[in-house]
């Protein structure tokens, strides 16, 4: 009886199937048809390291924020149907977007090896319907696996600089559950395998055991080395194919600004201003189709029709956007107290189109969640206090921007052409309003810059001061007769006061306990750039009961050393 063999270049088995296929990730830049460009491919390669569809036309660029729709291609040689369903049901498929560094930092002085993110990971279930196409050709016959997914780019978090993307899918053929089971519920040594010695066969001839023979496996005693599980160990993985690396730019550029509603002091309303620019380097246009903002504990209220209601805005490259909404948190409806109301969540929704060509036009979907901290407007001689930090006596050179607190009466001086030394920054002062003798809380110092330029900031707390006895007497210079001729108009000279009398009144001296402790010298904030903001949390300690307070907060540019003293500031009501 004569048997068939397999054809050549066919894989026989589990192993030679993992061996001899090939596993890939395109990112087309159209919808593509697999079907039909297989059809009419010719199935000619250049070398083996080249793409295993090399007739797909992909993207030169992505963008972040993007939708973008991944093919992940299977080749295998030719097998039968229900084999190679057989091999897909046991296949894990795995696929991976890393963020790299394509230039390195100008900035380091030695050599970094590049930064790499993980931006998106998944696995691709068996809920993937794949298509499955037959590629027949003079050199040989292949089948194709393919899956479509769509993938997320979400922004690296680490500072990239020129960054790149590539995708990385892998694969691995998981052992069949059949031979799991046998394993494990297999309590019998295989066949033809000796069995291991019995200890115990010199006492077999003992008259003592009454013909009982004692048995002892070897096994049973010896060491053995521990094995790797033979699920893992049966894994085959699967070759991965070329990993084209894509350049990776935003094609939208979005900030949030906030600035208080000058009602009244029992509105907390906020004025949130959303700026969108579209960026240069991707030289496209967008059409924004629908922005919305959602404040989780309140309601919002454009200015004007919102996007995506009545049409889509058409935008070109470097186009900036303002959109403007008011914030209103629900403690205000419910009739809360102000001091009650805090930190909001605020989310960002936002879906665009980025017109790259005819076929290719992008999603873009954004996503983004800030805070909003709505005691920004509440009264500042209850919880904070929001001023405009300027140097000592200097007067406003410039109107304030868009974002800018109104200025106060005694501000509307008139503009000079001398240099501006404005520090021009917004402060945000908020603590608790009591705390117990001997503990240690926090002071909450919100920081916007509103210039135009970066600053460099420190803020310290200056304590209140004392007086001792001897501030409440001050003793003139000490001088002798012969120091210092007389003039002719003294009549008479100056007191004589010995030194010993200055040092024993100075050592004698009664000082007051301090009642409030700042255990924060300073706070460093360094490179704030315009229209940043940082949160600085300085640390106190409360020593006795009463109302406690600070002397000043002072603000200090490090740039200029220009100072500024805040000295409306929260009190402090310190209990037992």
């Amino acid at each position: 009886m004569s048997t068939v063999e397999p054809e050549e270049g066919r894989p026989r088995g589990s192993v030679e199937f993992a061996e001899s296929s090939v596993l890939e990730a395109f990112a087309p830049s159209s919808s593509v048809n697999i079907e039909q460009l297989l059809q009419s491919w010719d199935g000619s390669v250049k070398d083996e390291t080249s793409s295993i569809l090399p007739f797909v036309s992909q993207r030169q660029f992505l963008l972040f924020d993007e939708l973008l729709p991944v093919i992940v291609v299977l080749r295998t040689p030719q097998i039968e149907e229900s084999t190679l369903k057989s091999y897909l049901s046991r296949l894990a498929i795995n696929l991976e977007l890393y963020a790299v560094n394509t230039a390195p930092n100008p900035e380091a002085e030695t050599y970094t090896p590049p930064t790499k993110e993980l931006l998106y990971s998944e696995t691709i279930k068996d809920s993937y319907d794949p298509i499955v196409c037959i590629h027949e050709s003079e050199a040989n016959t292949h089948v194709y696996v393919v899956w479509k997914v769509e993938v997320f780019i979400s922004r690296p978090r680490a500072r990239l600089n020129k960054p790149g993307l590539y995708f990385a899918p892998a694969a691995s053929l998981k052992p069949p559950a059949k031979i799991k089971q046998t394993v494990i519920q297999d309590e019998y040594l295989p066949s033809k395998v000796p069995a291991a010695l019995n200890l115990l066969q010199s006492f077999s001839n003992e008259p003592g055991l009454g013909g009982v023979i004692p048995h002892l496996s070897a096994m049973r005693i010896s060491k053995v080395a521990p094995t790797t599980p033979i699920a893992r160990e049966l894994m085959r993985p699967v070759r991965s194919g070329q990993r084209r690396l894509f350049k990776a730019a935003p094609a939208l550029i979005w900030r949030i600004r906030y600035s208080r509603w000058q009602s009244s002091l029992k509105d907390t309303a906020v004025i949130a201003s959303l700026d969108l620019e579209i960026a240069h380097i991707t030289s496209c246009s967008v059409t924004i189709d629908s922005v919305e903002l959602i404040l989780q504990g309140g309601r919002v209220e454009p200015y004007g029709d919102p996007i995506g209601i009545s049409s889509s805005i058409l935008c070109n490259p470097g186009d900036q956007l303002t959109l403007l909404y008011k914030l209103i948190p629900d403690a205000v409806a419910v009739g809360a107290p102000m001091e009650e109301i805090g930190v909001q969540p605020l989310d960002l929704k936002l879906s665009a189109k980025v017109l790259a060509s005819e076929d290719c036009r992008p999603k873009i979907s954004i996503d983004w969640r800030t805070t909003v901290d709505f005691s920004l407007g509440s009264n500042p001689a209850l919880k904070g206090f929001n001023a405009l930090g300027r140097s000592a006596g200097s007067q406003r050179s410039k109107p304030p921007g868009p974002d800018s607190l109104p200025p106060a009466q005694g501000d509307l001086s008139p503009v000079e052409d001398t240099e501006p030394k404005d520090i021009n920054i917004s402060l945000t002062i908020s603590g608790p309003s009591g705390v117990k003798v001997g503990g240690i809380f926090h002071w909450k110092v919100f920081i916007v810059n509103r210039s135009d330029k970066a600053r460099k900031l420190a803020v310290l707390v200056i304590p209140k001061r004392r007086r001792s006895d001897l501030e409440k007497h001050r003793p003139l210079s000490s001088t002798s007769s012969t120091g210092k001729q007389q003039g002719k108009d003294e009549l008479l000279a100056k007191a004589v006061i010995d030194d010993n009398i200055v040092y024993a009144k100075q050592k004698n001296a009664r000082q007051e306990p301090a009642d409030l402790v700042s255990l924060t010298t300073d706070v460093r904030i360094g490179h704030l750039s315009s229209g940043a903001c940082y949160t600085a949390e300085p640390k106190f300690l409360a020593l006795a009961p009463g109302v406690l307070s600070v002397d000043a907060l002072r603000v200090v540019d490090l740039a200029t050393q220009e100072a500024t003293d805040i000295r409306d500031l929260p009190s402090i009501i310190a209990k037992e």
